[in-house]
Order: structure tokens, then C-alpha cells, then sequence
């Protein structure tokens, strides 16, 4: 796909699917400001003063990036989300701002700071609870599911290959399950974008949405597979 194609199907031209053009151009391509939009500033602010105390160049998730995060949890309004990795607790707080009774499950990995992270999310701290492992985490995510929820999960970074395979079956799963799949840092970790690549060569159902570093994958079973690249 040239880039004129994909600058064309960002802005929906050519999307044939109600669903996609929906989420391409009310989700991803949104540029109106929402109410939480102040507060998710506020985090990564704090965030950021807080991680030059540990770095020179802190990699702290983008302000346009935490939006997206955020417009897309507030589509699908999630009550129980699951984590995997963080940094500095950014993209959990801008998951959780979209609703007050939301809580999520959350396994850190080996580049969470944790005194950082704490701070951040000092706020929404009841409604957070920390896992030692990725298998710790799911496991405790389904019980926090039930039955009859759809699954709502970002994967931040993957620590191990043992971890990759792990997910890729439990993703799956979930996926199987109607989920939402948010992939991030497809660009920084070769473990990231195998998993998206192993997940897009299982699904037969699902549409995949990616700006190709940042991945969604909306496993409702009524959507036929396609996969779109795209600007936003």
C-alpha cells in the first residue's frame, strides 16, 4: 500500500465495514478533545519530572500516544482490563480515566519503575492490583472477567519468549472471546512484533488497526479478517 492509499483509508475512504469506519474516524482518527484529556497531561507531567531522576531521556509514552490509548478504552468502556508492562504508569492511568468503577490487573515487567509508577498512580490505587508474572496476571485477569465479559488488554512490552508464547495462547483466547488486543512498541521489540504477527496469522475472524507501531485488534466475531494500515 502506497502512502497515498493509506493516508486515504485513515480519513475512511474506502472502508466498506460500518464497524471499521466507525472506529478508523471516531477512535483513531479523532482530533476533538475529551474531558480526560487535562488529566492524562497532568500524569505525564508528573511522570516525566519524576523520571529524570532515573534517566536522562526518559521514555515516557507520548501524549498523543496516552490519547489513543484512552479514546480507545473509552469505545469500548472496559470494567476489567489487564496490563502487560509498563514504565512509569502513564498508559494505566489513561486506561482507568475513562471510568471511575473500571479496575485493572496489572504485571509490570522488567522495565517498570516501580517508585515511579506508585506515584503516578497514587490516585487509582485501590483499583490496580499487581501480579508477579505474565502467567500470575492472566490468570488472575479471567477470574477478575468471569464468564460473560469482553476481554480489554494492552500489551506494553514482553520480557522473554517463554512470556511471548504465553500470551499468544492466552490472546487468543480472549480474542476468541469477542476481546480487544492493543499492541504497543511494535517498532522497539522484535518479541512485540512477533506476537502481533503470530496473532494476525491464527485469527479467522477480527480486524486488526495498525499505524505500525501501534496495533489493535478487535476480536468480534461478526467482523471478517481484514487487516488495515493507517495513519493516526
Amino acid at each position: 500500500m502506497n502512502s497515498l492509499s493509506r493516508y486515504k483509508r485513515s480519513k475512511g475512504f474506502g472502508i466498506h465495514s460500518p464497524f471499521a469506519y466507525r472506529f478508523i474516524t471516531r477512535v483513531l482518527h479523532e482530533r476533538l478533545p475529551y474531558y480526560a484529556y487535562s488529566e492524562i497531561m497532568l500524569r505525564r507531567h508528573m511522570s516525566l519530572n519524576l523520571a529524570r531522576n532515573i534517566a536522562k531521556h526518559p521514555r515516557v509514552i507520548s501524549m498523543k500516544n496516552a490519547k489513543l490509548l484512552f479514546r480507545i478504552a473509552n469505545f469500548f468502556n472496559p470494567p476489567a482490563i489487564l496490563q502487560i508492562g509498563t514504565s512509569y504508569g502513564v498508559s494505566t492511568t489513561a486506561l482507568l480515566d475513562v471510568s471511575s468503577t473500571s479496575k485493572l490487573i496489572i504485571y509490570p515487567g522488567k522495565s517498570a519503575h516501580p517508585d515511579v509508577y506508585e506515584k503516578v498512580t497514587h490516585r487509582y490505587g485501590n483499583r490496580i492490583t499487581q501480579r508477579g508474572s505474565v502467567e500470575e496476571a492472566t490468570s488472575a485477569y479471567v477470574d477478575m472477567l468471569g464468564s460473560e465479559g469482553r476481554p480489554f488488554i494492552l500489551v506494553n512490552s514482553i520480557d522473554s519468549e517463554d512470556e511471548k508464547m504465553m500470551l499468544h495462547g492466552f490472546l487468543l483466547d480472549m480474542l476468541g472471546r469477542e476481546g480487544t488486543v492493543i499492541i504497543r512498541n511494535l517498532t522497539k521489540s522484535r518479541l512485540i512484533a512477533d506476537l502481533l504477527s503470530m496473532l494476525d496469522g491464527a485469527l479467522d475472524h477480527g480486524m486488526t488497526f495498525s499505524n505500525g507501531n501501534i496495533a489493535v485488534i478487535v476480536g468480534y466475531g461478526h467482523l471478517p479478517r481484514q487487516s488495515f494500515l493507517l495513519w493516526y
